[in-house]
């Protein structure tokens, strides 16, 4: 792994947000923006934005409610991955595997309304519109009811967009959030780093590389040295958290019995390529006003 200077030459590469903070905010004094300046100010500066009472909390139990009596219908067609002792599972969901290690139920935005509801509450769908300059379109979607553990990362390692950087996540808190429950963590203004580059010479990390064991300590190490520090997340339900594609976070490891029920969403403008979906030969659909989705699974 090696660390490359970010450059913005080719300006069409980046998100308005991501271009040096000057250039950035002299944008959005052009544009006509949905959401409060400081909201985005506060995005373009440290890579996140935290949307207070982004969805009503009972819309999540409905939606959490749904999928569970989704689960029950022996076709739901609902697919999960987890470890165990055995190793790495990837399966039909079902509720008595969502207490396993690193348990995923996956891509639900394009199979439940009532996720469809939450993730493109307004104003999320109202923020993302305004970073991406274009309609929003969810790809990705992962519901979690226990903290993933997932070690320090950046999104654009494993998610893949092209332009790489054209996407931003968000995490939905479904209940409370609580102390040593696995809370999520994060490095504010991390994603201005310099691009950490693995050994095929891009920001991807595939399976199989050599520098995989060391690449969550090699971050922390660099994000802490550059004067960024690790917070952690603690919102109560309906707290939506919006991160930059090249943000620094992860999970906490669970110390105490307790959930922490959260939906996760990966989105991109409706003009960036998301490959792996490309290549299935899929088109988004248009869900909501502009809201659209596409998924493998």
């Amino acid at each position: 792994m090696q660390l490359r200077k970010k450059t913005f030459e080719d300006r069409r590469r980046w998100l308005w947000t991501d271009l040096p903070v000057g250039e950035a905010q002299a944008e959005a004094e052009r544009l006509s923006l949905l959401t409060e300046r400081p909201i985005l100010d506060g995005w373009i500066e440290n890579g996140y934005a935290i949307l207070p009472d982004a969805v009503p909390v009972e819309e999540g139990l409905a939606f959490r409610a749904d999928l569970l009596q989704r689960l029950t219908d022996a076709k739901h067609g609902i697919a999960m991955t987890f470890w165990d002792a055995d190793g790495h599972h990837h399966q039909a969901a079902a509720q008595d595997l969502l207490t396993k290690r690193e348990a995923k139920v996956l891509d639900l935005h394009v199979r439940l309304k009532s996720a469809q509801a939450l993730i493109f509450a307004p104003p999320i769908l109202d923020f993302l519109t305004d970073v991406f300059q274009d309609d929003v379109v969810a790809f990705q979607s992962l519901y979690f009811d226990y903290g993933s553990q997932q070690g320090a990362h950046q999104d654009t390692a494993f998610v893949y967009t092209e332009p790489p950087s054209h996407f931003a996540a968000s995490w939905i808190a479904l209940e409370d959030v609580v102390p040593g429950a696995g809370e999520l963590f994060y490095y504010p203004g991390s994603q201005r780093l310099d691009d950490l580059i693995f050994a095929d010479g891009t920001k991807a990390l595939r399976g199989g590389d050599p520098d995989a064991q060391g690449y969550s300590p090699l971050l922390e190490e660099t994000a802490e040295t550059a004067g960024h520090h690790r917070a952690k997340l603690h919102i109560p339900a309906g707290t939506a958290l919006i991160w930059a594609a090249d943000l620094i976070h992860g999970g906490e490891p669970v110390r105490i019995d307790h959930s922490r029920h959260s939906l996760v969403t990966h989105y991109c403008p409706k003009r960036a390529v998301v490959p792996y979906v490309g290549h299935l030969g899929r088109e988004p659909e248009k869900v909501v006003d502009g809201g659209w989705v596409v998924g493998a699974y």
